[in-house]
């Protein structure tokens, strides 16, 4: 068995800045890792996090140092992918330490536990809000399913391949999601493919493959399919993912409740 912790989208900012002029992410983060630190003695063991990106609103070192105080208090391995806030130099310069980091280039990685194989795939487009998965992606996740063998696979993309709905998501969504199918169809493993992005628990498909997206640790998007829905956000409910394989993928999310808005970014 194999049991991973997902976080996303932090939105790290420095006091006395606030996100939107109203969030206090770091706050709130390190509100979520005194959750997850009460939580243990319900869900250990745990054998590794992933972070699925937007750790940092900004993307500068300062915001990212703080988020790494705070997963470090977990003491559990943990992997980053960058999501669309994020910039991959001060990335790198923060989490050098980390043996998932490349030295250069996307922020790909590979990663084998004993039952299974986490992959994190990049598909930040730096100083855009949408994704990307491309044909150097491909051939990344080919090489990296192909060295699974029959393994099941974890996959972990900041933008989902999915339509949410939500329509200001939805506009900058991952570009790239047929290739992404595509290269899923060639290979017969048992994938689930976790994301981030849209700061809710939402769960589709692609290819066949389960998509499970994470909540934030910061805000929440309301579900409203309104094609004037208002674009803004909630106060909550914010939360984290758990992933557990036993013979087969089992994905829950343990939500902290509350929430207020929608508030304009």
């Amino acid at each position: 068995m194999s049991r991973i912790l997902q976080i996303s989208d932090p939105h790290i900012v420095i006091p006395p800045q606030k996100v939107s002029n109203k969030l206090e992410t770091l706050h709130l983060f390190e509100q979520m890792i005194d959750q997850i630190l009460g939580d243990m003695e319900k869900i250990s063991p745990v054998d590794a996090v992933i972070i699925t990106g937007d750790i940092a609103d900004t993307g500068d070192i300062q915001s990212y140092q703080a988020f790494k105080r705070q997963i470090e208090r977990l003491g559990i391995p943990y992997f980053v992918i960058p999501g669309n806030h994020d910039l991959r130099a001060p990335m790198r310069q923060c989490f050098q330490n980390l043996d998932s980091m490349p030295g250069s280039g996307k922020i790909n990685w590979v990663h084998d536990l004993q039952d299974i194989r986490i992959i994190g795939l990049d598909s930040l487009i730096e100083g855009q809000g949408g994704g990307l998965f491309d044909e150097d992606s491909a051939s990344y996740l080919n090489a990296a399913l192909t060295g699974a063998g029959q393994k099941p696979v974890l996959l972990a993309i900041h933008h989902p391949p999915i339509k949410s709905g939500i329509w200001f998501m939805d506009e900058i969504g991952l570009e790239g999601c047929e290739l992404l199918a595509e290269t899923l169809g060639q290979f017969t493993n048992e994938i689930r493919v976790i994301s981030g992005h849209l700061h809710a628990g939402i769960v589709g498909t692609i290819n066949g493959n389960v998509v499970v997206v994470g909540p934030s640790t910061c805000s929440a998007f309301a579900l409203d399919y309104r094609p004037d829905a208002p674009v803004g956000f909630m106060t909550g409910p914010r939360g984290y993912a758990v992933h557990d394989w036993d013979n087969g993928f089992c994905s829950d999310y343990n939500y902290i409740a509350g929430a207020n808005g929608p508030h304009g970014f």
